[in-house]
């Protein structure tokens, strides 16, 4: 009954921390209905109609309190009854002087108004309310009578109820300090079992992650069938998290070797899932359809990805889609064929770096859907070409916490062609750069030697 009462006004849809002050402010409320409801026959008896009204007075305000918070009108329920509750211990101290005691509930009030209040300013106009009045009534009652003047056969009942009021300003200090020990402990148990429960699904979670990632590694290339496939080449892969959204693909038929690179929507588990798709897509196009014009691989890649997520006619409501450079290479022909979803790729000659544009759309659902356009670009021995996604050049860092930008990363990728370990150099490069910097998007960068 008493957990019944203490409730009023308590909903699951709250925080913790509101569900703690609607307890609070109940349970001063039903302290306050239970004293002054024994102090009031003591009124009537020695005929005291002040005091009636001023104990009616709060009656009133703590049962219209319950009613407030039971309707959820909290903040009005908590400055009403905080300013009845001055008002009360002010009255009180006025109409019958300080030997009633009643001004040291300014120290009560004090701890309730920082309690059910969160503003700074409320609470410090409340407590210096308070500081004021207790002095301000110490002072008064030092130069002036009481406005009821009590007879000298009160003095003694006067006496008792001001050691009676000091006796329930202890036992009210007492509730308030266990209330709050009490609900504390509760609190602190339900975070404990709420840890718990949280701890066991983030390792579940944390373990399906890292199979994920099992599988997303299983069906990207390993940097030995990289190399294998393309000699000379490299390769810097650095997820964000423990999947990636970023991925490579790599293909070889009698005549062509195809490579691409694509950066997913997202990243985490939403982009690896969409990197998986991507991988299988490219793998059933050209193994499957047959399809080796770069340009028309983006297409049907477009065309599966805007299928999958087309099950009820809602394509245009998602952005799911990919950034992706693909390259078919022509070893007979000294040339080589791209197209380019919004990713552009680098290609490095003795005379330097030559830029090759993408087109301006994904491989996704756009407004416009254009048709991708493919260049044939005739190479030399030992030229290279660079394949690559947005995180390397978007990291912030520096002294400045800027991005990296792409000038930056065009220079440090021709100076790692000439070198050997070109993955540490970019490792170090962008670890430096990033110092405490969180790394902010999945990073793949592909090297091939021609």
């Amino acid at each position: 009954m008493i957990e019944r009462a203490l409730n009023n006004g308590v909903f699951p849809g709250n925080s913790e921390s509101l569900n703690r002050k609607i307890r609070l402010s109940n349970l001063v409320a039903w302290i306050s209905l239970i004293v002054i409801s024994c102090y009031t026959p003591f009124y009537f008896y020695f005929g005291q109609p002040g005091g009636v009204v001023m104990n009616s007075f709060f009656l009133i305000a703590s049962a219209v309190n319950l009613i407030l918070i039971s309707k959820r009108l909290y903040i009005p329920a908590f400055f009403m009854h905080s300013s009845a509750g001055f008002l009360y211990f002010i009255g009180g101290t006025l109409l019958y002087g300080i030997e009633t005691n009643l001004h040291f509930y300014m120290l009560i009030m004090c701890m309730i108004v920082s309690t059910l209040f969160d503003n700074r300013v409320v609470i410090q106009s409340y407590l210096l309310f308070a500081i004021g009045a207790f002095f301000s009534l110490v002072w008064w009652s030092d130069h002036y009578q009481p406005f009821i003047t009590i007879g000298k056969e009160m003095k003694q009942a006067e006496l008792l109820i001001g050691y009676v009021n000091l006796f329930f300003l202890f036992v009210i200090s007492s509730l308030f300090i266990l209330f709050f020990k009490n609900d504390m402990l509760r609190s602190q148990q339900r975070v404990t079992e709420q840890k718990a429960i949280i701890e066991t699904k983030n390792r579940d979670l944390t373990e399906s992650i890292q199979y994920a990632q099992r599988i997303q590694l299983a069906l990207l290339p390993g940097i030995a069938q990289l190399k294998t496939t393309h000699p000379g080449s490299f390769l810097y892969y650095s997820p964000k998290d423990l999947v990636s959204g970023d991925f490579y693909w790599i293909y070889t038929t009698r005549q062509y070797r195809f490579v691409a690179v694509g950066d997913c929507t997202g990243h985490g588990v939403p982009g690896a899932l969409m990197s998986v798709m991507g991988i299988s897509l490219l793998t059933e196009i050209v193994e499957n359809k047959g399809i080796l014009e770069p340009a028309a691989i983006l297409e049907e890649l477009r065309n599966g990805i805007i299928h999958a997520f087309d099950k009820e006619g809602k394509s245009s409501e998602y952005k799911d889609g990919m950034d992706l450079s693909l390259v078919r290479i022509c070893e007979a022909e000294n040339t080589f064929t791209y197209a380019a979803a919004n990713n552009p790729v680098y290609h490095f000659t003795p005379a330097g770096l030559k830029e090759l544009k993408a087109d301006r759309q994904p491989v996704g659902y756009a407004h416009e859907l254009k048709s991708f356009i493919q260049h044939t670009v005739a190479f030399e021995k030992n030229d290279s070409l660079v394949l690559f996604t947005d995180g390397y050049a978007d990291q912030f860092g520096g002294p400045k916490n800027k991005k990296f930008m792409y000038r930056s990363f065009k220079s440090t990728v021709e100076a790692c062609l000439s070198i050997d370990g070109p993955e540490e150099t970019l490792h170090r490069v962008l670890t430096d750069w990033r110092g405490d910097q969180e790394q902010i998007d999945d990073i793949c960068i592909v090297g091939i030697k021609l």
